[in-house]
């Protein structure tokens, strides 16, 4: 097997849910070695939430953890707490997703660790960061999608706002996440110092808005909503067939308005003094989307898509996500999905590594683990005491 890009890298991973797990996650893709700590008793949440479970694991918990080895320790008890710091002592990385404060009043926080490891990179995922005003509230992904803007913009023109289909805050968070620790590790190389990373579900949403938030500053008004509709483009946006298919079209540049209105067999837009340019596009986006739906209502949307594809112009059938993760030729093509054994649920499909390394790729090597699967490896790899360990797994303990 060719070595992964982080091979030798051990992480100690103290999150829960989707943000801080897939972050990490994408970090055992990639060679290291992830060691998820858990309570004992009930695991991490994602174990127990959700609605689909395969033989009692539950297809959220499946998705997002592996590559990891679980390690069962209470971190509120003196045992939990010395093995803990034990591991801490010994690694490169520690990731968690508490709320702020939390680690601190269990010991296990940044400067206890960097007390016995002064080269740890020590990474917090919050919800609004480590201080200010809101620090300490309960949130979720949901949650700051109604605060960072991302649900005010998305929806119909005249409806209400909407969340999002997907957990994008959460992954983003996660992409930024993999990025920093992969960055501060780095920089640990060039320089030997270790650093904390205060990593916000709210700034990395933020920052998601981008180019939105230029045009915001400059005009000084927030983004309307729009439906499928663009703020700056036009046409771009989803238009129906004459069968009821959805399909995506994205004229975001003078060639593709052009080519769409030869394509289509509707040159004389083209002329139209409504039509001319992209500005005057979005002043009279009504009337042409008028127009345009009235054209796409004589054939099927796959036709039209066929027509388009010819015309060289950007536009794509609306499917839905298991269509997408299990017909689509090009999502097959690109190995998007890949399948892993795991001992309880059998064999568990899920998405790859989205990133194709061409020297060290992602590696699929363990499934998500079973709670506490590892404790006794973990803790007898890493040295922790034999009366430790023999308290913290009874069950295992040696006669």
């Amino acid at each position: 097997m060719t070595p992964g890009a982080l091979d030798g890298i051990r992480i100690l991973d103290l999150t829960a849910m989707t943000a801080g797990p897939v972050g990490t996650m994408m970090l055992g893709d990639l060679g290291a070695d992830v060691i998820k700590v858990e309570d004992p008793k009930t695991g991490e949440l994602s174990r127990s939430i959700g609605t689909v479970f395969v033989e009692g694991e539950s297809s959220i918990f499946l998705s997002q953890n592996r590559n990891k080895r679980s390690v069962g320790l209470d971190l509120k008890s003196e045992d939990g707490r010395a093995a803990f710091l034990e591991l801490a002592r010994q690694v490169d990385v520690v990731i968690e997703n508490f709320r702020p404060g939390t680690v601190d009043r269990l010991g296990v926080g940044y400067e206890a660790v960097k007390a016995i490891n002064p080269r740890i990179i020590y990474a917090s995922i919050s919800a609004f960061g480590q201080s200010g005003p809101y620090a300490h509230l309960p949130a979720n992904d949901p949650v700051i999608q109604a605060m960072s803007g991302l649900m005010h913009m998305t929806g119909e023109a005249e409806g209400a706002p909407v969340r999002i289909g997907s957990p994008y805050p959460d992954f983003g968070a996660a992409a930024l996440m993999a990025f920093s620790v992969s960055t501060a590790l780095f920089n640990r190389e060039r320089t030997g110092q270790g650093q904390w990373i205060d990593l916000s579900l709210l700034s990395g949403a933020l920052f998601s808005t981008i180019p939105r938030d230029g045009e915001t500053f400059m005009n000084g008004e927030a983004p309307q909503r729009r439906g499928s509709g663009h703020p700056t483009f036009v046409p771009y946006r989803n238009y129906k067939g004459a069968d009821g298919a959805y399909f995506f079209l994205a004229c975001f540049t003078q060639k593709f308005w052009l080519a769409m209105c030869k394509a289509i067999g509707r040159e004389d837009l083209i002329d139209d003094p409504r039509f001319v340019n992209n500005t005057d596009r979005c002043e009279n986006r009504d009337a042409l989307d008028a127009e345009l739906e009235a054209t796409f209502t004589k054939r099927p949307a796959d036709e039209w898509l066929e027509i388009l594809g010819t015309g060289n112009v950007p536009a794509a059938k609306i499917q839905d996500l298991h269509t997408a993760l299990t017909e689509d030729p090009q999502i097959a093509h690109n190995k998007t999905v890949v399948s892993v054994n795991h001992p309880t649920a059998g064999d568990v499909r899920m998405q790859a590594h989205p990133v194709n390394y061409h020297g060290t790729p992602a590696t699929y090597r363990r499934p998500a683990p079973r709670l506490g699967e590892h404790t006794r490896e973990v803790l007898e790899e890493f040295g922790v005491s034999p009366e430790i360990r023999d308290r913290l797994t009874p069950e295992q303990a040696e006669a």
